[in-house]
């Protein structure tokens, strides 16, 4: 059995990296296919005299981010239903093939419209992978081994975070290199073949994986009548604080989805317009929360707390959001984002393994789902409103106290305000499970 654990582990680090490794080898370059299909960018990035007006796809950034949690958010809960009943493996194996069948919808887009229809492809498959496969951790793990494990999950993600951007780059520079900078659409789709090749391989790689999850179980209105019983026996603090986890995931998304479209924007318009730049940017955040991630797993196991680290990880990484829309120094900025990862790399395989640890077992695929799926929801809601924002704002200016405060600053602010608020609502009614009834410890 530990043979088995231990190989199932093994198969889920290998494929949380490989699939992280071609999406953040995307990542640098795929704004700009963004701008490029809606017309904006008509040349390589680099070769564009003057800035380059990446407000103007604001709102499709923001489409783009929305079509994925639109399809995300009610997939996660579903296919984590289905994997209490079906089993994980078959869940996960389905949810890899609608990731392959987005990236090759990606290579073949000729507009930005198929460009998001994908792009929720995507977002499903998504949906069926991630929240299931923490579900199998948890299940495959003690309670005080499932710190570092889901450490190491996240851990594997961040070292393809870390060396994927460098390796989009390179793809990307080496087409120019070997074809030319003519045709420049062809150039920014180029490292959607890695893309294409780590995802099949990873598909490839769950098929021998282990079954674990299966309650046997046929009927959807048995699962949920089986669902409404575990949770109306939890105790009372338990069941508080997971409503607080699912409000702050609302809440969290919501200013997640806001980030991902300024952020972009705010580093294309007005630091660096090269690509190489916000490659850059991917890996120093991956670096720093590298180590975060595998520290937080191992003291909090060693510790038998978790709540301290994550309330930790939470005032460092958002205060940060506050100064981020002040900087234009490209070095400043690389800096920044150091501080910044830490509500990443120690603050979300922390709060994972705490609501491992107050789920029971037998619905966690469940809970895992609904977590993701109220999250997702957030950033859906976010996605719209961030795109609508950032190119209203990005040509406005407005006076604080004596200085003059660019208008791109707000949808910053606004998530630094929220992420506060969340972390006061963690740190006051989330508790840690004092003793593990009505959960036995060998359930864990």
């Amino acid at each position: 059995m530990a043979g088995e654990i231990r190989r199932s582990l093994a198969i889920l680090l290998v494929v949380s990296f490989t699939v992280s490794l071609g999406f953040s080898a995307l990542s640098p370059v795929f704004p700009y296919l963004v701008l490029a299909l809606k017309g904006v960018l008509r040349e390589l990035p680099e070769l564009t005299a003057g800035a380059i007006q990446a407000h103007l796809g604001a709102f499709e950034f923001g489409l783009l981010m929305a079509a994925f949690m639109a399809t995300r958010a009610p997939t996660a809960i579903f296919s984590g239903f289905l994997s209490d009943i079906f089993g994980r493996r078959k869940t996960m194996i389905l949810g890899m093939i609608f990731y392959l069948a987005a990236t090759l919808g990606f290579l073949l887009a000729q507009d930005v419209s198929t460009l998001i229809i994908f792009r929720a492809v995507q977002g499903a498959g998504s949906a069926m992978v991630w929240p299931v496969a923490e579900a199998y951790l948890a299940d495959i793990t003690r309670r005080w081994q499932r710190g570092k494990a889901l450490s190491a999950y996240v851990a594997s993600m961040l070292v393809a975070e870390l060396i994927g951007p460098a390796i989009g780059v390179g793809v990307y520079k080496s087409w120019i290199m070997v074809f030319g900078s003519g045709d420049y659409l062809l150039a920014l789709k180029s490292p959607i073949i890695f893309l294409s090749i780590m995802t099949f391989a990873s598909l490839l790689m769950l098929i021998p994986m282990p079954r674990i999850g299966q309650s046997g179980e046929s009927k959807l209105a048995t699962g949920i009548a089986r669902v409404r019983s575990v949770f109306k026996q939890l105790p009372s603090e338990i069941s508080r604080s997971l409503k607080t986890i699912y409000f702050n995931g609302v809440v969290n998304g919501f200013a997640m989805g806001i980030l991902n479209t300024v952020l972009v924007v705010y580093i294309i318009e007005l630091i660096v317009k090269d690509p190489a730049y916000l490659g850059a940017y991917y890996m120093v955040f991956a670096a720093a929360a590298l180590p975060a991630t595998a520290l937080a797993g191992y003291i909090t196991d060693r510790l038998k707390r978790r709540k301290p680290v994550a309330v930790f990880g939470f005032i460092t990484g958002r205060g940060i959001f506050f100064l981020i829309p002040l900087v234009r120094d490209p070095a400043t900025l690389l800096v920044l984002s150091i501080p910044a990862s830490m509500v990443f790399g120690v603050a979300t395989p922390v709060m994972r393994a705490l609501q491992a640890d107050l789920t029971p077992r037998e619905v966690r695929g469940t809970v895992f789902g609904l977590q993701q799926f109220l999250m997702n929801s957030g950033v859906f809601i976010g996605s719209i409103l961030g795109g609508w924002l950032t190119n209203i704002l990005m040509n406005q200016s407005y006076r604080l106290l004596d200085y003059t405060v660019s208008g791109i600053a707000l949808p910053f602010w606004i998530a630094g305000i929220l992420g506060i608020l969340t972390t006061i609502l963690f740190m006051l009614y989330v508790k840690e499970p004092k003793q593990l009834s009505p959960i036995k410890e060998e359930e864990l």
